[in-house]
């Protein structure tokens, strides 16, 4: 199914515009999925001079935790700028990180502490309702179009974490693994690389990743110009991870509890694919050991990765600009 879809996609994006493109998905989604697309709800009568904008996920469980995040953020941005109240519901939908006992936890609340100080309880008994929906694509891209600019970065970082923050249990992870790691970060470069579907399947519109000898001529550059010490690399892809380990052996760094997909077989997106579970069989599990790594990847002086959500969250969520950063810019795949 993966293929199918994504031949679909090549074909749309090899034939149409940018505009056109945009054009053709507003129709599709609104065709395809009305359930998924903004509405106004009443569940009752509490708070009748508020309007509260409950923040979903899509249903089919594709996104990823930083695609999750982006999405959130612009909804939350989008319910400021209109007077709403915003609150993440992942108890009520499920995102692929949702536990089996789903209908007990928030899964947003594992990773992120909410918006609102109002509980998803009382918004269920309130008069005003928005559920947010799928037109917030199309919501600001000036702002959320994975700039990589110092500037847009940094008004993206004071933006998101005025209204969120990291949850009590990955910042405690976070910590005991930088103080298992015990790095230098004004001496190490923070390497982010992709594998698996996005080079086997190519996905249509998503950005083309660097192959490890375009991401190798650039960290030796760096390493030359900056002194490096250490290259902390995050990557799924075991064979990424066992070539760029052997090229610069005890300078390159993973976190403790690292692990690495090796049997993927290229014909569904890693979502869907039974070899995510190399990366650990719970999937709220995957999501805690990814987002601390994007995390620690933040802390380093340095940054190269390819242009993926991954990259950009790492570069939002940190505190300061990087010294120097790469961030390959290749096209897009299917143009």
């Amino acid at each position: 199914m993966g293929k199918i879809k994504n031949y679909l996609r090549k074909l749309i994006f090899s034939a149409l515009n940018d505009e056109a493109i945009e054009g053709f998905y507003q129709i599709y989604y609104r065709l395809m999925y009305p359930k998924e697309m903004q509405i106004r709800k009443t569940y009752g009568d509490l708070n009748p001079d508020m309007i509260f904008y409950v923040i979903r996920p899509r249903t089919d469980c594709t996104e990823g935790l930083m695609s999750l995040f982006m999405n959130v953020t612009k909804n939350i941005h989008y319910a400021q700028e209109n007077g709403y109240e915003p609150i993440v519901d992942f108890l009520n939908y499920k995102t692929q990180y949702s536990k089996e006992n789903m209908n007990q936890e928030n899964t947003w609340e594992y990773f992120f502490t909410q918006p609102s100080q109002y509980s998803l309880e009382e918004v269920y008994h309130s008069k005003n309702v928005i559920l947010s929906g799928l037109e917030i694509q199309w919501y600001r891209p000036e702002i959320y179009n994975v700039d990589f600019s110092n500037n847009m970065l940094r008004k993206l970082h004071f933006d998101i974490f005025s209204s969120i923050n990291f949850s009590e249990e990955v910042m405690k992870n976070v910590n005991l693994e930088v103080h298992k790691l015990q790095l230098n970060y004004d001496k190490t470069l923070a390497l982010y690389l992709r594998g698996t579907d996005y080079i086997k399947l190519k996905p249509s519109g998503h950005p083309v990743q660097p192959t490890v000898r375009q991401a190798v001529e650039i960290i030796n550059q760096y390493i030359y110009k900056y002194n490096i010490d250490k290259i902390f690399l995050v990557t799924e892809d075991g064979e990424i991870y066992r070539t760029i380990k052997s090229i610069y052996d005890n300078r390159c760094v993973i976190v403790s509890f690292d692990s690495f997909i090796n049997n993927y077989k290229g014909e569904k997106f890693l979502s869907h694919d039974d070899s995510i579970k190399e990366l650990s069989g719970l999937p709220y599990q995957r999501g805690l050991n990814y987002l601390v790594k994007l995390i620690i990847l933040s802390k380093c002086a340095y940054f190269i990765g390819g242009n993926t959500m991954g990259s950009w969250a790492a570069c939002t969520f940190s505190e300061k600009d990087y010294v120097d950063k790469y961030v390959f810019d290749l096209g897009v795949y299917g143009k």
